[in-house]
């Protein structure tokens, strides 16, 4: 858990007003969890190897010159919804009441760094390399509780204006009426989860700048020479 308590939220019952009405159930629990792992480390790839990454980073060198990647950080951005149904039927009047009882929305971080074995070796490439790839790490953490909340409130806002439930109901559409709940809290997130991949991608490009790349070529000018060698058989 990364500086962000789980979210519970109070819902609204709002009766219907049928002739047969449903009982006011208890107040839905919508509980929104961001997790992180710890940052894993993978130097064992060769600089050659981790050229055939496909990354979604623009290029900020000129057309004409050759990139090298030194290292990435890799890890998506997982959703997990669970949800608990409620639901009462009243055999005199053959209806049934379905509401949600608890909502759980998960959105879970395993960041791994790569690095380049051949730059894992030089201490201060190494550390260079790593704090540029924490910041990427970092840029993922705020955008998952940023969303984090703005999940919540959605989730609140949307199924508030729904009444938190459905019926009376025929007794035989309870599974039909349950599946369709769910399908709306996944729309809900879905929709959430889209706006939470284009943020990200934008802030992880702000990160990759040409004077942030140069920035940490330049903390390890003894590492000048090596370089070119180890770089030119990278692109052989």
């Amino acid at each position: 858990m990364f500086g962000l308590d789980p979210i519970t939220l109070p819902s609204l019952m709002i009766l219907a007003g049928y002739a047969v009405q449903c009982e006011q159930p208890a107040p839905t629990k919508i509980n929104i969890i961001p997790r992180t792992e710890d940052v894993e480390y993978d130097p064992y790839q060769t600089l050659k190897q981790i050229q055939n990454y496909d990354m979604d980073t623009v290029d900020p060198y000129a057309f004409h010159g050759n990139t090298i990647t030194q290292g990435f950080m890799k890890g998506k951005v997982a959703l997990k919804q669970k949800i608990k149904f409620g639901h009462s039927v009243n055999k005199q009047a053959d209806y049934a009441c379905v509401w949600y009882k608890d909502i759980t929305v998960e959105l879970h971080i395993d960041p791994t760094i790569v690095i380049a074995k051949e730059l894992y070796r030089d201490n201060c490439m190494r550390k260079a390399i790593t704090r540029h790839e924490l910041k990427h790490v970092r840029v993922d953490r705020e955008i998952v509780n940023k969303y984090a909340k703005s999940m919540g409130a959605k989730l609140l806002s949307e199924l508030k204006s729904r009444g938190f439930k459905a019926g009376p109901i025929p007794r035989e559409r309870v599974k039909e009426v349950m599946a369709k709940m769910e399908r709306v809290v996944g729309q809900i997130l879905e929709l959430e989860y889209q706006k939470l991949g284009i943020e990200r991608q934008e802030k992880q490009r702000t990160v990759d700048t040409l004077e942030e790349y140069e920035s940490v070529d330049d903390k390890c000018p003894h590492f000048e020479k090596k370089k070119q060698k180890i770089y030119a058989d990278a692109l052989k």
